[in-house]
């Protein structure tokens, strides 16, 4: 397709442009009136119909006019990044605090990305949070809600922090509390989350009978959480700026776009591999599910810390404003990577 002559790409790119912006067919008449071509409307409607033979435009069902295809904003993606189009956005000072990891840990600053993606973008942005297999404690202790309640808190290796809450058959003084608290950091923190068993037991024995099934519940909660291959969080933000498509004014369709978002396994399959660390564009027909032929997604990679991975992006429909569009998920991945 290189060899696509330099006005009909430039009519090529301007029908993209309109349409992205009007969602409206566009004829020979409103391009030679809005453009400067020089070449008369019968030139363009000439070019028009080479661009259709080349797939890169097809004709509208409703009027004479045509619209972009599928292969046309390929076609136009692929040439704003083979040919250095897009801006470096510069992120405004505000954003970068949002986002410092000194101040916010790897779960809010990738759910406050993920609603500043939506807003930039005027689209529904979705993002998927891995974090690495848990393998070691790295803090435990239990807090007093009443007599008979605890939160118990643990910090694993990966950063995941659990908090359960926990009903007790007796009543639990603060010194005792603190004691229990001690055995239990002395004797779990640093440890394997393969040793849970074995440590719990020698902690039962320096304690009484009566703790017994109190340890057996942080045994049991502890063993549960670890055995998980990676926590996985999926955000969705911004599903209501499809209303901001004329599309989307038929409920129907409207309603099969939102129900997309309930299934997560969809949601990570076109969230696209987790360690493929380029940046994902499929258009229309190149998605595999079949709900999301008529949609564009754009994903980046992001990695918050040696623990904390993922992917953020958008998922909209095909007339997206690409190049402003590409430009802020790669802002907000980059940030999310300082």
């Amino acid at each position: 397709m290189k060899d696509l002559k330099d006005r009909r790409m430039q009519i090529l790119f301007s029908i993209i442009n309109s349409y992205i912006l009007e969602g409206e067919p566009v004829g020979s008449k409103s391009l030679a009136d809005d453009y400067s071509f020089d070449v008369s409307p019968a030139t363009i409607r000439n070019d028009m119909s080479s661009l259709e033979k080349k797939g890169l435009l097809k004709k509208a069902h409703s009027s004479s006019g045509r619209l972009p295809s599928d292969k046309g904003y390929r076609f136009f993606v692929d040439h704003l990044l083979e040919n250095g189009l897009l801006d470096q956005k510069n992120d405004p000072k505000n954003l970068r605090q949002i986002l410092d990891k000194r101040y916010h840990n790897a779960t809010d600053i990738v759910d406050s990305a993920t609603k500043i993606l939506a807003t930039i973008t005027n689209l529904t942005a979705v993002s998927i949070t891995y974090k690495n297999q848990i393998k070691s404690i790295a803090n435990i202790e239990l807090l007093r809600v009443n007599d008979y309640a605890l939160i118990l808190i643990v910090v694993y290796d990966n950063g995941l922090v659990v908090n359960d809450l926990i009903y007790l058959k007796y009543e639990i003084d603060d010194q005792s509390l603190s004691q229990v608290n001690h055995i239990l950091r002395s004797e779990l923190v640093g440890s394997s989350i393969y040793d849970i068993g074995k440590k719990i037991i020698s902690i039962e024995e320096k304690l009484n009978l009566n703790y017994k099934y109190l340890l057996d519940i942080i045994q049991t909660k502890m063993e549960n959480e670890s055995s998980k291959d990676s926590d996985k969080e999926i955000k969705i933000e911004g599903l209501g700026n499809i209303f901001n498509f004329k599309e989307f004014d038929d409920i129907v369709k409207a309603k099969e776009f939102i129900n997309l978002f309930e299934n997560p396994d969809i949601i990570t399959d076109f969230l696209t591999d987790k360690n493929d660390q380029s940046l994902v564009i499929t258009i229309g027909e190149e998605n595999k599910i079949d709900q999301l032929k008529e949609n564009t997604i754009i994903t980046s990679y992001f990695k918050v810390d040696e623990n904390t991975i993922g992917k953020i992006g958008i998922v909209g429909l095909t007339r997206i404003r690409y190049k402003e569009v590409i430009e802020s998920i790669k802002l907000v991945s980059d940030l999310l990577n300082e």
